[in-house]
């Protein structure tokens, strides 16, 4: 096939980034890959530009052209968006339809229904997009706290819930689980067009690193994530320091909670804060923690540090919220507490320190859900099949 992967980047690099990367260079070893990328450090330089892109969140007539142009002369089977906000807008799908080429769009987050896509703000889960009006959290600024920028968002979804955008195009979407899936529908997707890909990352074990799994674990506890209020990590600091967890917590990332929360542990010898680490780094604690530790408060997308634990075979405790707890299956892979219950995830810390044989049982049981879920050889073959149903349902669209 011959594929144009169409991608809007953000100034911070985040998951996103990484899945369209990872998903060029597995298609390219069978197919033909092009990459159409704009960036947000180079689409905004002046007030004027800003001001302009108020006016063309929802609808940008210049990318659609840039798109077509593309898709016309690369002879293009497919198109595959990863995100188009918020310099090219959903403009992008006209193109694609006009060129007379199936186009997917992958639901990295909950931008369609939600104006910050997370449909979680001000420490809860924020559903008000879904059963009213984006424009409902216009007021509370939930986007960047600002409400110039939520409007505009906000506009964009309420723009293309008028115009039933989302019910002609584009062919298909891709959502990362069966709750993301569900969230969308609820918002307004056509339920019988969002199939379902998980994300995937290569296995760390067979790529000449040299890792390996650990039997002996050290005495530590990992989290590894941004340091801010939506992922819970305030939650953790507090049961560790309350509980006096003879276990050590060892922090990676960095974030606006971040001194704060070293303040209050600094008296706490249990607990390290290790600031931001490399991949490789990550991956060899996995490989020696009795668990890692996922205490969100959000929905999130697909975490892939989650996909890294499991290929570790290392168990994951997380809250029992979202995507999370699709990922991780409770009493096998992992276990799951209730979301900001500090007791709760203290009995869970506390049953995967004290049972060795359990968390072994779970270790391997982590291992094999990655191996059955997780692969690239496994996210290659699902790609392949939406990407043969996006091309039926394009005729059935265009018909």
């Amino acid at each position: 096939m011959n594929i144009l992967q169409v991608h809007n980047k953000y100034k911070i690099l985040g998951g996103e980034w990484t899945v369209l990367q990872q998903e060029y260079e597995l298609l390219k070893n069978d197919h033909q890959v092009d990459q159409l990328i704009v960036d947000n450090n180079e689409g905004i330089i002046s007030l004027t530009d800003k001001l302009k892109l108020i006016f063309r969140t929802h609808y940008n007539k210049k990318a659609k052209e840039r798109i077509l142009e593309k898709l016309t002369a690369g002879k293009y089977d497919m198109m595959h968006t990863h995100n188009f906000f918020p310099l090219l807008s959903p403009s992008v799908f006209e193109a694609a339809r006009e060129a007379k080429i199936p186009a997917i769009l992958s639901l990295h987050n909950f931008r369609l229904i939600h104006p910050n896509g997370l449909l979680y703000h001000n420490g809860k889960i924020d559903h008000r997009s879904i059963n009213g009006s984006a424009y409902n959290c216009v007021w509370d600024g939930v986007y960047r706290n600002s409400k110039v920028q939520t409007a505009v968002a906000a506009h964009m979804i309420e723009y293309h819930r008028k115009h039933k955008t989302w019910h002609n195009l584009p062919s298909a979407f891709i959502a990362l689980s069966e709750f993301s899936k569900k969230m969308f529908v609820d918002g307004g997707l056509p339920e019988e067009r969002i199939f379902i890909k998980p994300n995937f990352i290569e296995d760390p074990l067979n790529n000449g690193s040299g890792l390996k799994i650990h039997e002996k674990k050290e005495n530590m506890f990992l989290f590894v994530g941004r340091i801010s209020t939506e992922k819970g990590i305030q939650d953790l600091v507090k049961c560790w320091v309350d509980h006096k967890i003879k276990a050590k917590l060892v922090i990676a990332g960095d974030g606006p909670l971040r001194p704060k929360l070293e303040e209050k542990s600094k008296a706490n010898p249990s607990i390290c804060w290790l600031g931001q680490i490399t991949r490789e780094e990550i991956l060899q604690k996995l490989s020696v923690a009795k668990a890692m530790l996922f205490p969100t408060r959000c929905y999130e997308g697909q975490p892939l540090i989650i996909l890294e634990a499991l290929s570790m075979g290392c168990p994951v405790i997380t809250s029992k919220i979202g995507n999370p707890q699709n990922m991780i299956d409770d009493g096998e892979s992992g276990l799951h507490f209730k979301a900001g219950d500090i007791e709760d995830m203290y009995e869970k810390i506390s049953y995967i320190y004290h049972k060795t044989a359990r968390r072994k049982e779970m270790s391997k049981k982590a291992r094999e859900s990655y191996l059955l879920n997780y692969t690239p050889e496994k996210n290659s073959e699902m790609l392949m099949d939406i990407y043969k149903a996006a091309a039926k349902l394009e005729k059935k669209l265009t018909a």
